[in-house]
């Protein structure tokens, strides 16, 4: 079996930063922008693990929170990618 570790999931922070609440509940309603970066890195394909920090438990638990939903579908994913691809 493969395992393919991604790590950093939100490129030190800066990921949240570049994603509106709209995007974040393109990707799942009532996420925070960062939940739904997390939920999406997860949901890649080939990717069967997250490793997550965070500064403090609270965060920890939303981002754990996060990849423990249900993956997105490819489908979603390919909206998604279509959305940051448009003009």
């Amino acid at each position: 079996m493969i395992v393919r570790l991604v790590g950093g999931p939100l490129h030190g922070g800066e990921l949240p930063g570049m994603v509106g609440q709209e995007l974040a509940d393109l990707v799942r309603r009532g996420l925070s922008p960062a939940q739904a970066c997390v939920l999406t890195v997860g949901s890649c394909p080939g990717v069967t693990d997250v490793l997550l920090a965070a500064s403090g438990a609270p965060h920890w638990k939303k981002a754990a929170d996060a990849v423990a939903q249900p993956s997105l579908t490819a489908a979603q994913l390919r909206e998604i990618t279509g959305v940051l691809a448009s003009p």
